[in-house]
């Protein structure tokens, strides 16, 4: 149901491993009587492995580290989220699920579908339709790097395995930057993401003030194909004072 709903992250990422481990293996076993085949039949299998590793994150186990976000989300019934990188809106509904008829979340996305399979903003408002949840979300086109939101227009924002897509780091820089200036005051901002930015996020968080509450890796459910490319979360706390930049 989640990846017919909500579709698979990174679709060509899957691919590769799974195109890649079978040809291995049945290449290896075409020719096991013809040379060694013992690095072959092991490189396929480790691709393999990693493939249903990385089924197992987009189909269930970012899920489990959805609902264990929304617990620290300190979300009320009229909560004003944005959820940037919406994608096909998994995290988005589930915090609208949370939120009473005055509450909003506004999803925002450039819906490209290398990052989701058949990411479109048609697609995402199907999926809000169906769920009943249409009164309570907002989806919109834009570029998280240049938010078209005034400052502190929402009391959450979140952002889940998308920022990590923006390859310059200036630029990831900007997206977390214009993040919290549209955030409020005594706001609660957090990235789920995957990738080597952890420290670059945090140090974005101190730089305008804010309280960092986590900053931590996720475990077996956010690993993507391996361990090596694992997810974290990084969250904090606008402050309420002038201080705040």
């Amino acid at each position: 149901m989640n990846i017919k709903r909500y579709g698979i992250d990174a679709p060509f990422a899957l691919l590769i491993y799974t195109a890649f481990g079978v040809g291995l293996v049945l290449h290896a076993y075409v020719n096991r009587l013809n040379y060694p085949i013992g690095i072959e039949m092991t490189l396929g299998i480790i691709l393999l492995l990693g493939a249903l590793l990385f089924l197992h994150t987009t189909a269930q186990g970012k899920y489990r580290l959805f609902d264990e976000a929304i617990r620290h989300l300190n979300l009320t019934p009229d909560s004003q989220v944005l959820d940037l990188g919406c994608g096909r809106g998994a995290l988005l509904t589930k915090i609208a699920q949370q939120l009473g008829p005055a509450g909003k979340v506004t999803g925002l996305d450039l819906w490209l579908s290398r990052d989701q399979s058949h990411n479109k903003i048609t697609v995402t408002q199907k999926n809000v339709d169906d769920l009943g949840l249409t009164n309570r979300v907002n989806l919109v086109t834009g570029d998280m790097t240049k938010l078209d939101f005034p400052d502190a227009s929402f009391d959450v924002v979140m952002s889940s395995f998308a920022i990590h897509n923006i390859k310059n780091e200036q630029a990831r820089i900007n997206a977390v930057k214009e993040a919290i200036r549209v955030l409020k005051p005594g706001g609660h901002i957090m990235i789920i993401d995957t990738g080597r930015n952890i420290n670059e996020y945090g140090q974005a968080f101190r730089d305008a003030g804010l309280q960092i509450t986590q900053s931590m890796s996720l475990g077996f459910n956010g690993w993507w194909a391996t361990p090596l490319i694992d997810s974290y979360v990084v969250a904090g706390n606008k402050p309420t004072n002038k201080t705040a930049k």
